[in-house]
């Protein structure tokens, strides 16, 4: 049986970063080893970004904790770790970074494999044991000692961090393992759902408008009384919808639904979602506007107006769904059709069926985070055991803003644990 100080179970972003946090607060890694399954650290890292990595958003901290349900339990480690203070632990190996749109920030190479080179070199720096191609089958507490038995060998450990993330991109070996062993050492897991995820729209005639992308319009849906609505790019799909836009709803709807991986329960009722592509007009200003325009298109086809008010690739669809002749002539449009036109240009329809979770970019739900400590990121019911990443409940938007959650939950779960040991 091998003895360390700290094992750090998943070698991905949060794993990562929990050993170069633990290793720099201890002046020695020595002690401290992490456990990955693959045959090398950081696989699902490579993969962030379309393999650019979207490693944060310059968007300030205070901002980014605003787009969380659990800003509260978040807030220790987002300023342990800041973007700022991320960006940085790269820049000291001379990587330099660009800001592209609505915030997110790339390496400049645009190659993901950059930031995993960065991390493993702080690793083997500071000699952190890198132990790969490695499963860890079972953890028992015992004297105060966690004992991991893995395919290879067994270990022990005084402190133990839980890294394994959850349950996307399972072919880089997130397949829920880590909520079996957080089971195991008595805590609870809220319900798992696939997030970030494409939405499946049941039509034929919109499947032929892949490629097709709507900009900057707000889809949105009602849970009960409320609507919830996410403003962005809409790209539509062989199978339904896609984009920005779409995906950050997606978390929304995945949260209000009954979805729940480890319990067998991945039926999706139907939902209706609404799209405005005219968010900048209100109905009222979209009717004068055409009200006010016919008198000098009065020749002009509906078909070839509605180039004014959308891309040309979406027109036919639409009217065919808003019952509007697309042949019909602007001084012949009744009073009917005009608000049809209206009406669905502000609350455009679309029926979502199901969803892709094999697209899913995050987990939502985990490890519960009422019985974690968020100053430490230490287990309430297990001293010295810690959890960070993904396989923590809180999951964020698009944008850079998941794997910020992963390295500041990372940095903060390896200084905990290090400090402890002090």
């Amino acid at each position: 049986m091998k003895t360390y100080s700290i094992c750090i179970i998943g070698g991905g972003p949060s794993g990562m970063m929990a050993g170069l946090s633990a290793a720099k607060n201890l002046n020695n890694g020595k002690t401290i080893a992490i456990i990955e399954k693959n045959n090398d650290l950081g696989q699902k890292l490579l993969l962030t970004g379309g393999g650019r990595c979207n490693i944060t958003n310059e968007k300030p901290i205070k901002d980014q904790l605003k787009l969380y349900e659990e800003k509260n339990f978040l807030k220790p480690s987002f300023y342990t770790l800041t973007n700022t203070d991320l960006l940085e632990i790269f820049e000291n190996k001379e990587v330099t970074f660009k800001t592209e749109d609505n915030g997110r920030i790339f390496p400049t190479t645009d190659d993901a494999h950059i930031i995993k080179g960065v991390l493993k070199e702080y690793l083997e720096n500071f000699k952190v044991n890198l132990i790969v191609n490695t499963t860890v089958k079972s953890i028992n507490l015992k004297d105060s000692k966690f004992q991991i038995q893995t395919n290879n060998e067994e270990y022990q450990c005084d402190k133990l961090i839980i890294t394994t993330g959850g349950i996307a991109y399972p072919n880089t070996g997130s397949n829920g393992d880590g909520y079996i062993f957080a089971e195991t050492l008595t805590h609870s897991i809220s319900p798992i759902k696939p997030g970030l995820v494409s939405l499946n729209i049941d039509d034929n005639h919109l499947h032929k408008l892949a490629g097709v992308q709507l900009s900057n319009v707000t889809v949105s849906f009602k849970d009960k009384k409320k609507k919830i609505s996410k403003t962005g790019d809409i790209l539509i799909s062989h199978k339904g919808l896609t984009g920005p836009a779409i995906i950050d709803l997606s978390n929304e709807i995945m949260k209000k639904s009954n979805y729940d991986i480890l319990n067998n329960a991945t039926d999706l009722d139907e939902i209706k979602i609404s799209v405005d592509l005219k968010p900048k007009l209100t109905e009222n200003q979209l009717k004068e506007k055409i009200t006010k325009d016919m008198p000098n298109h009065g020749k002009t086809k509906v078909k070839n107006y509605m180039q004014k008010l959308m891309t040309n690739s979406f027109i036919g669809y639409f009217l065919n769904q808003a019952q509007v002749s697309s042949n019909k002539t602007m001084s012949n449009l009744t009073r009917k059709d005009k608000n049809r036109i209206v009406n669905n240009l502000k609350h455009f329809p679309f029926i979502v069926s199901g969803i892709f979770k094999e697209d899913a970019k995050v987990t939502i739900g985990g490890v519960k985070i009422d019985e974690i400590n968020n100053k430490t990121l230490e287990s309430k019911l297990n001293e010295g055991l810690y959890f960070a990443g993904e396989i923590l409940e809180p999951a964020g938007p698009t944008g850079g803003y998941n794997l910020q959650l992963c390295f500041s939950t990372g940095y903060l779960a390896g200084k905990s644990a290090s400090e402890s040991l002090k």
